[in-house]
């Protein structure tokens, strides 16, 4: 499913509203796209101020049924197809022959080889200014590709990775690429010696999209990751400059490569709320252009919440949840607030059952991948609702003694846009053991929690009516 048919049944279903009027791509989109990410329509822009001939669109992810449709199914459920196919080595005849059904299966979500019409729209001279990136904020830089899909190829194993890292335009044929250094697509550059092919693809199937924000485990490769979540393949070309798999429906391919060269990228205002200041990264120079006819540029628009991004967040909790509850065994739930805007906070629930519990399933968290730049984790026991902010409230009121249960974690690595931490990428973090102590912990036994008779409340049940109220 590209963009293309996404928009379609978006429009089907109500989803999608089209904007006729002529817009700007200096933060005009941007405001209107923030005006309606709370749960209002995709927008597709038809008719955008110098740049004849272009659509754009925004918001697609700014409901999670959106999410849903774009996956095929609930994240969660998506989640769990992964977890199967990783789970630990098959020790029975029925486990490897159920291992052998899944090698067949994922044979049929590699990606495969195809055409590309994109191919057909290159570009007779690189000009990047001609594609209506836009600027979000007053003092960007600059203009952005706020949505590209950015791919990399490890010279060492072939894996592709897709990932979304802000494009700043610097001119008509270099942009900055603000991949920070935990990010896969650093750690490839770091293993090639000199310039690194890259290809940059906009308007994309919806579902690597998703896949291209996601922090996918190291190893895997991003089409295999976003086969196994959908249950399908992808089409893929091999680039014309590049040689990597690129999406043979995306609307606009853009090829070259990143070298050692460094400039000073931003400000930007960042999923932060804040502007990042600028600083030196990698700049990404052009060699080849490609569209398809009447291009559809993707952008989304990020800031402090709530934005699309905030969908995007909540989506990507879900997937990687049944994933945590492998390696944690003890876990029931997270949740990682749009408001903790992603790595600021995560509150998990455990099936406590040993001293110390909460407290080494916090850092087990910390040590799962992208989990790894969270600054402050709260556990609570299992019958505490993650999602209800007033539950992990009480319970952090109530089970809470700051000295005992309060752990900082000194000169631990952190999200680079973190403008609060001390020192760039490097910071604290604090685990908060919100859970109910037992007498190891407490060297006593924790008090009784109030609750109702059973049998009167079934009578004043049963005799509601009765008393009029």
């Amino acid at each position: 499913m590209g963009l293309r048919d996404f928009l379609n049944k978006l429009e089907e279903i109500g989803e999608l509203r089209r904007v006729k009027a002529r817009v700007s791509v200096d933060l005009e989109i941007a405001e209107i796209l923030r005006r309606v990410a709370r749960g209002g329509p995709a927008l597709l822009f038809e008719n955008i101020d110098g740049f004849d001939g272009w659509r754009l669109v925004g918001n697609i992810f700014s409901k999670a049924e959106r999410v849903k449709l774009a996956l095929n199914c609930d994240p969660e459920e998506a989640g769990s197809k992964l977890v199967n196919m990783i789970r630990a080595p098959p020790l029975s005849l029925p486990d490897k022959v159920r291992m052998l059904s899944d090698v067949i299966s994922l044979g049929r979500h590699l990606p495969k080889l195809s055409g590309a019409d994109w191919k057909k729209g290159k570009w007779d001279r690189v000009d990047l200014e001609r594609i209506p990136a836009i600027r979000t904020w007053p003092k960007d830089a600059s203009r952005f590709f706020t949505f590209p899909i950015v791919i990399t190829k490890d010279p060492e194993t072939g894996v592709h990775h897709l990932g979304v890292y802000r494009m700043q335009l610097m001119d008509s044929k270099t942009t900055g690429m603000h991949w920070h250094v935990h990010k896969r697509g650093a750690a490839y550059m770091r293993k090639h010696s000199g310039k690194m092919p890259v290809a940059v693809a906009v308007g994309v199937d919806p579902a690597l999209a998703f896949t291209a924000v996601a922090p996918v485990p190291e190893g895997i490769d991003s089409y295999v990751f976003a086969g196994i979540i959908t249950g399908r393949s992808f089409e893929v070309s091999r680039g014309e400059l590049t040689d990597l798999l690129i999406p043979s429906d995306a609307e606009l391919v853009i090829e070259g490569e990143v070298s050692d060269e460094m400039r000073l990228e931003g400000p930007f205002g960042d999923h932060m709320g804040y502007y990042t200041p600028p600083s030196p990264f990698p700049v990404f120079r052009a060699g080849a252009i490609y569209t398809v006819e009447d291009p559809i540029f993707h952008a989304t628009v990020v800031g402090y919440p709530w934005l699309e991004d905030s969908v995007i967040g909540k989506g990507i909790e879900r997937l990687f949840l049944p994933l945590a509850r492998m390696i944690i065994p003890e876990l029931v739930d997270m949740n990682i607030p749009e408001y903790g805007l992603f790595h600021g906070l995560a509150i998990i629930s455990i099936r406590k059952r040993y001293p110390g519990q909460a407290r080494s399933a916090a850092m087990g968290l910390l040590g799962i991948g992208q989990f790894s730049l969270t600054k402050i984790v709260v556990v609570v026991d299992e019958d505490v609702n993650v999602h209800d902010i007033n539950e992990v409230i009480y319970a952090i009121a109530t089970t809470v003694d700051p000295r005992r249960d309060v752990q900082i974690i000194e000169n631990a690595v952190t999200d680079e846009l973190d403008h609060a931490s001390s020192t760039p990428r490097l910071g604290s973090k604090m685990i908060i053991d919100a859970t109910r102590k037992l007498r190891e912990e407490l060297g006593r036994e924790w008090p009784e929690r109030v609750e109702p008779d059973p049998e009167v409340a079934r009578r004043v049940d049963e005799r509601w009516r009765e008393f009029g109220i």
